[in-house]
């Protein structure tokens, strides 16, 4: 698996996910006010819901196209209309299709969304919006594995910010890509803070790091994001949307 610098194509000519090929796509989610109502329109009434529970119209607007957007995306690589499509929820609350072997997994903070997508391989992606006022020592020592905070605490100061978020990123998407949320405990494996992801070590289990790939995604200033896939005989693939 060959790693390079993240490079956002434009979209492709035809939705074709091969089996050896992971794709990732970033969205803005502050399109013009009329396309957020086409895309509110694709939504299922649960979906709505819930949009309809955001105080903030921002907040509501970022979730409206959040979804809608997802829906899109696979209806691309389905050929289905993107209101027919029909989720499903793990026992943690990671959606899946009702049928298919398309895995998905979306992430979204501030104003940007990831969606990370395979065929037959789990997928988890995070992205974070780096927030300056976040207290990073205190959350590292409290969730971060040992060798996590050691390594942070041995980063020069002014790259120490970046760091942590590399880190934090990391965990989520390899938890995401699990599909166990918050019941697996962060400091119960190691993840690296340097320019290579890499899963270093997983409790009880040596296994388990052979069965996953980490990715550091470059989403652009201000933002820290990573991606996490099974196997490590794939290629990653990043992609634009316009809305």
């Amino acid at each position: 698996m060959t790693r390079c610098k993240t490079v956002w194509e434009a979209l492709p000519a035809a939705f074709a996910l091969p089996e050896n090929e992971v794709h990732v796509w970033r969205v803005a989610l502050d399109p013009p006010t009329a396309r957020i109502e086409e895309l509110k329109e694709t939504l299922s009434t649960d979906e709505s819901r819930r949009a309809s529970r955001f105080h903030l119209e921002a907040h509501r607007g970022h979730y409206i196209v959040a979804r809608g957007v997802l829906r899109a995306l696979l209806s691309r690589y389905l050929d289905r209309p993107p209101e027919a499509l029909r989720f499903i929820y793990g026992e943690h609350g990671k959606p899946d299709l009702d049928e298919g072997s398309l895995c998905f997994n979306v992430s979204h903070s501030h104003a940007l969304a990831l969606y990370a997508l395979a065929r037959d391989r789990q997928v988890g992606v995070d992205i974070e919006y780096m927030r300056k006022k976040v207290a990073r020592e205190q959350i590292a020592e409290r969730f971060f594995a040992p060798q996590e905070v050691a390594a942070l605490q041995a980063t020069a100061t002014e790259l120490q910010e970046a760091a942590f978020f590399k880190c934090w990123t990391r965990k989520e998407a390899y938890l995401k890509a699990r599909g166990d949320g918050i019941s697996l405990p962060l400091d119960s494996f190691v993840v690296a803070l340097g320019e290579e992801a890499a899963l270093l070590r997983y409790e009880g289990d040596p296994e388990e790091v052979a069965r996953w790939s980490l990715w550091g995604v470059d989403p652009g200033l201000g933002y820290a994001a990573a991606l996490c896939a099974e196997g490590n005989d794939w290629q990653l693939r990043c992609y634009q949307w316009k809305i």
